[in-house]
């Protein structure tokens, strides 16, 4: 099993034997994050967090979708936001937004459950930001990192005819009639995901002085189209992640 030293330390320190937790390191290595986190529960040998996590929808179907509504401190971000920053300002010359996160996070909890991805091919993005005034498709999003994610999302392209993406990504200011006008009437996004609360959370950037704003709630919305079993452990793995931002830096 392996587990980083100071992931270690932590678990003498609360008790907590490190074959419950899922690793997020290279190679499944157990990282003090995945102690921190609160949203990741124990498992048993052989068993994984996406078998056995779910959370039930927290209100009525609506237009076809399941309604997950959440709310998460994503203090962990704020704690390996320093180094980041340093790299993304070397990298980018600017930090990364917080939408860089959402957005991977949302897509790998997705792809997470990869059954119903059959025969749709890459999966594609719209993301919204500046309250629904800057539009950024991004596509074949499966195995691309956070810093490509920020150069697109820096850069951004025209939405070219036709685009369907399979996600939506949305800050609280998007209203829903901006959203449509980019979609077709025949094909409607299997996932979308709102950040609310009153900021936008698009000035939110990895190494700010305050993170007070990082207390995110949020709204996930899943096709009906997709089991409800599946559904439930997608809006719990996305819970995991957002806890957990180290594992969004990953590939796997």
């Amino acid at each position: 099993m392996l587990i980083s030293p100071l992931a270690r330390r932590l678990c003498q320190r609360q008790g907590i034997d490190p074959a419950t937790l899922r690793g997020t390191g290279p190679r499944g290595r157990i990282m003090a994050a995945d102690v921190l986190s609160p949203a990741a529960p124990p498992r048993k040998r052989g068993e994984t967090i996406i078998n056995n996590y779910a959370i039930p929808p927290t209100r009525p179907e609506r237009d076809g979708y399941y309604v997950y509504d959440a709310e998460v401190d994503m203090s962990a971000l704020a704690n390996i936001s320093l180094p980041i920053a340093v790299q993304c300002e070397k990298l980018l010359e600017q930090r990364y937004s917080l939408f860089d996160y959402l957005v991977r996070a949302v897509v790998k909890a997705c792809t997470g459950h990869p059954a119903w991805m059959e025969g749709l091919g890459p999966l594609d993005v719209l993301l919204f930001e500046n309250n629904g005034e800057k539009v950024v498709p991004l596509r074949d999003m499966a195995r691309k990192s956070i810093y490509r994610i920020a150069r697109e999302t820096q850069a951004p392209a025209p939405v070219p005819e036709g685009f369907a993406p399979h996600i939506t990504v949305c800050d609280a200011g998007t209203a829903r009639e901006q959203v449509a006008t980019f979609l077709r009437d025949t094909q409607y996004p299997l996932f979308g995901f709102v950040a609310r609360g009153r900021s936008s959370k698009a000035g939110i950037r990895a190494g700010a002085d305050s993170h007070a704003s990082l207390q995110l709630p949020y709204t996930l919305y899943i096709s009906t189209a997709i089991p409800a079993a599946d559904a439930n452990r997608i809006a719990a793995r996305l819970y995991a992640l957002l806890y957990n931002p180290v594992s969004l830096m990953l590939l796997d």
